[in-house]
């Protein structure tokens, strides 16, 4: 089974609504937004600082964790 992590962010209204603005141009939910942009940044981090190659100091404090059927 595949684990799920959730995180919760907050944002002020402002910046709530023009993410849904956003991802309704974009013709995606915020969440997948959210994801793809995050997808974006590590993309980015590798290219300019080098692949991840190790995770051990990744902390997952943040995140809730579910198992995904």
């Amino acid at each position: 089974m595949k684990k799920t992590l959730d995180i919760k962010i907050r944002f002020n209204e402002q910046d709530a609504k023009r993410l849904a603005y956003v991802a309704k141009k974009e013709g995606m939910s915020a969440e997948k937004l959210l994801i793809f942009l995050a997808r974006q940044k590590i993309s980015y981090f590798e290219r300019t600082k080098g692949n991840i190659k190790d995770l051990s100091e990744a902390n997952l404090d943040e995140f809730e964790i579910s198992e995904q059927k």
